[in-house]
């Protein structure tokens, strides 16, 4: 078997988008993302946003271009037809997966503490090992799962707008505490709970009419998750000192607690257990497909073996069980700031090369028939891949400035 079965239709990538995206974002960084901006973390929400949505829209019109489960790396070897380029951004990208998914199992090891005394390492080594073996099962299992705990997550993030709508009038949204470095320290941060929208194209082999249903979900996840991350951050501070909430390990849980006492605490920390459970599933999913992709035989950026299908299970297995064993070093490190920082450097490397591979296949292959295409353009010039490669380059800049 050399190819993976396609079961996921537009609401199934848009829930995987939407279910990877929440989880990394508000259950694993808000708290020190608050820590660095205070009151002003909505603006830090905004900022990220733009900056996302912008590269998002170049990973739209590529992945209605290549609908491969390389991904990024198609794009970019297409685009410069460079072998070290495009080894590079599939580097980066296997990297930025295994990275992001030990910060998020790390953060479930946060939560699951607020109800019995775990280890926190060796309880995210166990979430990896555990969605290491749901992921090799099948892609149907891992999408029943993925719905399921998408919708558990959403409706939690639902509960803290509800509880925290009616103080919204006393959030100081313009408190900057830290000034301008402040609010982009925590843009940076917050830019982790964006990873999800790329990691949705690798799953292009495993998605009816790709060309299509790929970009459409990688614009309705964006959308919907800012719209939720807005007014749960603004929630937040509304309820919640932000320098309490910056020494959180789980942030929506003191939420839910001066809002609804200590029943809400409990179940904003219960539902925050699935929400970062989804999240390390989704992420080793993508992530293995990525590495299944750039295995395959016309591309030796890693050994064949890698791209081999189960006979019976349909999933590329010694992708999945690289992925998994990879990512356990990366829990070792225990800082969710500092893990989710290094992800964050991975990916917008990626995101440059990404954004100018738009930039020159707009003019290398102008009449390649496209499923979807970017808007705002200068003849084949696309203003938003400009703005998205700039403003990964400034983010870059500024992670080592002030590493």
């Amino acid at each position: 078997m050399s190819e993976l079965r396609r079961e996921l239709g537009l609401l199934e990538a848009v829930v995987y988008g939407t279910g990877l995206i929440l989880g990394a974002g508000i259950y694993a960084i808000l708290g020190e993302a608050t820590g660095v901006t205070g009151g002003s973390i909505v603006i830090s929400f905004l900022l990220a946003a733009l900056i996302a949505s912008v590269t998002g829209l170049s990973y739209a019109e590529l992945a209605s271009l290549f609908p491969k489960a390389e991904g990024d790396y198609i794009y970019v070897r297409n685009a410069f037809d460079r072998e070290i380029v495009s080894d590079v951004t599939a580097l980066g990208r296997l990297l930025m997966g295994v990275i992001s998914s030990a910060a998020v199992a790390l953060a479930f090891s946060g939560y699951l503490s607020a109800f019995i005394d775990v280890s926190q390492i060796w309880t995210a080594i166990l979430i990896v090992v555990i969605m290491t073996g749901i992921n090799f099962w099948g892609i149907d299992l891992s999408t029943k799962i993925n719905i399921l705990f998408t919708g558990i997550e959403v409706a939690g993030l639902v509960i803290i707008i509800w509880i925290g709508s009616g103080s919204w009038g006393s959030a100081e949204v313009l408190h900057t505490p830290n000034g301008v470095v402040g609010v982009l320290h925590a843009s940076f941060l917050i830019f982790f709970a964006y990873l999800g929208f790329g990691s949705i194209v690798n799953l292009s082999e495993e998605t009816e009419d790709a060309t299509v249903t790929i970009p459409r979900a990688i614009v309705l996840s964006l959308g919907f998750t800012t719209l939720i991350y807005l007014l749960v951050g603004l929630s937040a501070v509304s309820l919640v000192d932000w320098r309490v909430l910056g020494q959180s390990a789980s942030p929506l849980a003191a939420v839910a607690r001066v809002g609804w006492g200590t029943r809400g605490s409990t179940l904003l920390g219960a539902i925050a257990l699935f929400s970062t459970t989804n999240t390390v599933l989704i992420l080793q999913i993508s992530t293995s497909r990525l590495l299944y992709g750039v295995s395959k035989s016309e591309y030796h950026v890693f050994p064949e073996i890698f791209s081999r299908v189960h006979s019976s299970r349909q999933t590329p297995h010694y992708a999945v069980m690289l992925v998994g064993i990879v990512t356990i070093p990366f829990v070792f490190l225990g800082d969710i700031g500092f893990v989710a920082g290094l992800a964050n450097l991975m990916l917008l490397v990626v995101f440059v090369l990404v954004n100018a591979a738009l930039l020159k296949l707009r003019y290398s292959r102008p009449e390649q028939e496209r499923g979807f295409r970017a808007p705002l353009n200068v003849g084949q010039l696309s203003i938003t891949a400009v703005a998205g490669l700039i403003s990964s380059l400034g983010l870059i800049a500024f992670y080592i400035l002030t590493w």
